[in-house]
């Protein structure tokens, strides 16, 4: 008996604290509720604003140098010495190679005492030709032997021509052993050294004028209808974030490539600091018609989830979650093409925090 009323006592006492376990595990769910109940989320809010969209076109680019000039040297020779660098700056009729000139100036020598030789004997047949012709007046001579004299002096006259052209090609070739720049610019793609064999005409490196370029781009067909010559045209570059530079459409091409259909345009930009170098990647902002009026939120706003866009409005101080389609950024705020109207409230901060249906404090609009 005494057993059995300690077994009745146990779970009579069990008994109790499972009921006071269950009375304060609801109380403490109760509190947690009035808490939630009694802090909402304070947030920032902002409204969907109508704001004018530029009617542009982002396109990528490639700097070309506005003209590029192909150095090489009219004959074959060995360098003696190489005057430039890749990179470095070169005003026109600056040296930037020479080639021996040993063989060349023996060859102007020759030229010359050809030159001499043939000139003494155009002068002495001159005399003859003036004694000759006294001797025909006074009858001394008979007319066949003035013409032989004659004969005789100009083809010592065209001896001695050849002799001065051939003479003059000497000494330009000597010259052109010094090959200079033909334009303003910059060193590119050398491709020579000292002690080094050239083959004339072939390429060794170029002069690129980049104190104005060229960006080049590749438009469509249907775009082509906004472009015109003089349209100014932004661009800009990641080498230099902070930095627009204005240029101007100079050529349209009146062809389309035969493969990708496009049109090539080229956009004149000055540079005088020369910052756009060839080659570079620039990134362009092509004007397509006037600016649109579209609806936009503030890019923080707009938050995304396994591929969809949504951002919070505000429907009974409850935060709801409207899902959206998002267009192009434009400044600090970003196209909302579908999901929302103008004027409608939205929520701007705490956004991690929130949940759909959690109660909001609203505070003051951005």
């Amino acid at each position: 008996m005494e057993k059995i009323k300690r077994n009745k006592t146990r779970i009579t006492m069990l008994g109790l604290l499972a009921i006071v376990l269950s009375i304060m595990g609801w109380r403490m769910g109760g509190a947690e509720d009035t808490v939630s109940v009694q802090q909402p989320l304070a947030v920032s809010t902002d409204q969907v604003a109508s704001t004018l969209k530029p009617a542009t076109m982002p396109l990528s680019g490639t700097v070309e140098g506005l003209t590029s000039s192909i150095i090489s040297s009219r004959f074959s020779g060995q360098i003696t010495q190489v005057l430039v660098e890749d990179g470095q700056a070169v005003s026109a009729g600056q040296a930037l190679f020479v080639l021996d000139t040993v063989e060349l100036r023996n060859a102007l020598r020759v030229a010359q005492n050809s030159v001499n030789q043939m000139a003494a004997k155009y002068a002495n047949d001159c005399e003859d030709y003036k004694r000759s012709e006294a001797l025909y007046k006074t009858g001394a001579y008979s007319r066949q032997q003035l013409d032989s004299a004659r004969t005789k002096m100009l083809a010592s006259q065209a001896d001695y021509d050849s002799a001065l052209a051939n003479c003059s090609s000497a000494e330009k070739q000597v010259a052109e052993a010094t090959v200079v720049s033909p334009v303003n610019g910059v060193i590119a793609n050398k491709n020579l050294t000292n002690g080094q064999n050239i083959v004339a005409g072939n390429s060794v490196m170029t002069v690129e004028q980049i104190d104005a370029v060229h960006v080049v781009i590749q438009v469509e067909q249907r775009d082509m209808a906004y472009l015109k010559m003089g349209d100014a045209v932004n661009v800009t570059v990641d080498t230099y974030p902070e930095r627009t530079f204005g240029g101007v459409v100079d050529v349209i091409s009146p062809v389309a490539g035969k493969e990708s259909r496009m049109f090539r345009v080229k956009i004149r930009v000055e540079n005088p600091e020369l910052l756009l170098k060839p080659g570079m990647f620039v990134q362009v902002q092509l004007k397509l018609g006037e600016p649109q009026p579209v609806l936009t939120v503030p890019q923080k706003a707009v938050l995304g989830e396994k591929g969809l866009q949504y951002v919070f409005t505000v429907e009974e101080n409850r935060a709801k979650k409207v899902r959206v389609k998002a267009g192009d950024i434009i400044g600090d705020r970003i196209e909302i093409t579908e999901g929302l109207r103008e004027g409608m409230v939205i929520l701007t901060d705490n956004l991690d925090k929130l949940k759909e249906g959690n109660l909001v404090q609203l505070g003051a609009e951005e």
